[in-house]
């Protein structure tokens, strides 16, 4: 999962790119397709209105598996080019580990919003305008009775054991990064299931803002008021995984040996 110097920073940029094409496309996109056909809108319901996501005809279960597969198929298929940091929280964690310089991951960030806001107006543009309107893009928002506080610390407890799994793959030399991909895509899949009705789930800075924008392009609800819960709490929550990783699962250094304990150790006949 560790990018390669042979691609230059624009390669990695569309690679990242199409990364979060594929989370907003498929993922974000079943969300959408789920609340249309839930009970609430079928009664002219709305969308930011909660309650029924998760009780339409894919249910909590097809949206956390399309979040795995959207997550994973990208890194197995560019993960070689630009190490597959699948949301900008993960480059924020790296880059306060200095795993990645600020140029380039200033430019994996921008290319994921962009590549967000893509998919959003690809599956607008598919599906038609009541995805934005009625479905408001699959936005991420707190559910009724969530405090500003849980929410934040949600999506920061589950960020947290994502960077920690893209610690593992990217920087750990015992980890068959093989694996990468399904073990990301499962980490996602299983946030999903534990925080979906709490937060919306998003763990990423990027899934969050590109539906916000998309459903502002169209005229869809307004919800930026929450845009800070889910920038804050995933980057923290990447930071505290990273940091965790570096100093308790890494491999320690070599310890220096007490030379006179060595002199005093028998050495047998």
């Amino acid at each position: 999962m560790t990018e390669s110097e042979t691609y230059s920073l624009s390669q990695r940029a569309v690679a990242e790119f199409v990364g979060t094409f594929s989370i907003i496309f498929f993922g974000a996109g079943v969300v959408v397709i789920d609340f249309l056909t839930s009970p609430e809108v079928l009664e002219g319901g709305e969308y930011l209105a909660g309650g029924s996501l998760g009780l339409g005809a894919l249910g909590w279960v097809g949206i956390a598996l399309a979040h795995t597969a959207a997550g994973a198929l990208p890194i197995y298929a560019l993960g070689h080019v630009s190490g597959g940091h699948i949301t900008p929280a993960v480059t924020v964690g790296f880059l306060a580990l200095d795993r990645i310089d600020p140029r380039p991951a200033a430019v994996y960030v921008l290319a994921r919003l962009a590549g967000g806001v893509a998919a959003g107006v690809t599956f607008v543009a598919v599906r038609g305008q009541e995805a934005v309107t009625v479905g408001a893009m699959g936005s991420t928002v707190p559910f009724p009775g969530v405090s500003q506080l849980q929410a934040v610390g949600n999506e920061a407890l589950i960020t947290f054991f994502l960077m920690v799994v893209a610690m593992a793959m990217a920087v750990d030399d015992r980890t068959p990064d093989q694996f990468a991909g399904l073990a990301i895509g499962l980490t996602v899949g299983m946030g999903i299931f534990a925080t979906g009705n709490v937060t919306g789930a998003s763990f990423d800075p990027a899934r969050t803002l590109s539906p916000y924008v998309t459903t502002s392009l169209f005229g869809g609800p307004s919800v930026w008021h929450h845009t800070w819960i889910y920038v804050v709490g995933p980057c923290a929550g990447a930071v505290a995984g990273g940091v965790f990783y570096k100093y308790v699962a890494l491999a320690p250094r070599e310890l220096p040996v007490d030379a006179s304990a060595a002199e005093a150790e028998p050495t047998g006949d």
